[in-house]
């Protein structure tokens, strides 16, 4: 029922920079002018948006070598006779599987907005607007995706936590080492 600690690391260091980086290009860069003002910003925003893509890459790629936990869901009839399972549980996997392909999407099109924007040439260039550019609107379709899968995401987590009494936090946190296993 948890994940290891290498997961749990990946995961809220991706949910850190997924803020971070959210909140640079929301509160930062869309009401910037295009400036050199705005360079150190972009860079910034440019960088953690890189780094959350390796990091994806890297959580991808240990989740399928080591696979996730068991988790034990409730059939219907043994959560509640007669009843269907609430949405919520029924969008759990399918909103983490989204956010599993949205992250990369919404960093690979940023770089490929950057590229238009003739960053592969010259990192102190601004065009004097982004969105004539075809990948903006993409990368800010992934932006309006990307933060309505992570409301879902935290929806389910409340459901879990507070509603069915799970202690779901307990999935993605750190846990204490056993005493046996530091001897």
């Amino acid at each position: 029922m948890r994940y290891s600690n290498m997961t749990i690391l990946l995961h809220w260091l991706g949910a850190g920079l997924i803020f971070l980086t959210f909140g640079i290009g929301a509160w930062g860069l869309v009401p910037t002018p295009n400036t050199a003002h705005k360079l150190p910003l972009l860079w910034l925003h440019m960088g953690l948006g890189l780094s959350l893509l390796v990091l994806t890459a890297l959580r991808l790629m240990l989740r399928a070598r080591r696979g996730g936990p068991r988790l034990k869901r409730p059939t219907r009839t043994a959560a509640r006779p007669g009843r269907p399972q609430p949405w919520l549980t029924r969008l759990a996997q399918p909103v983490q599987n989204l956010l599993y392909a949205a992250t990369p999407l919404m960093a690979l099109s940023g770089l490929g907005l950057a590229w238009q924007a003739g960053y592969g040439q010259d990192l102190r260039a601004l065009p004097a607007d982004f969105y004539a550019f075809s990948l903006r609107a993409a990368h800010g379709t992934f932006s309006s995706l990307l933060a309505a899968l992570i409301v879902l995401h935290l929806l389910t987590w409340a459901y879990y936590q507070f509603i069915r009494g799970e202690n779901a936090l307990a999935w993605m946190w750190f846990r204490k080492p056993k005493k046996d296993e530091h001897e």
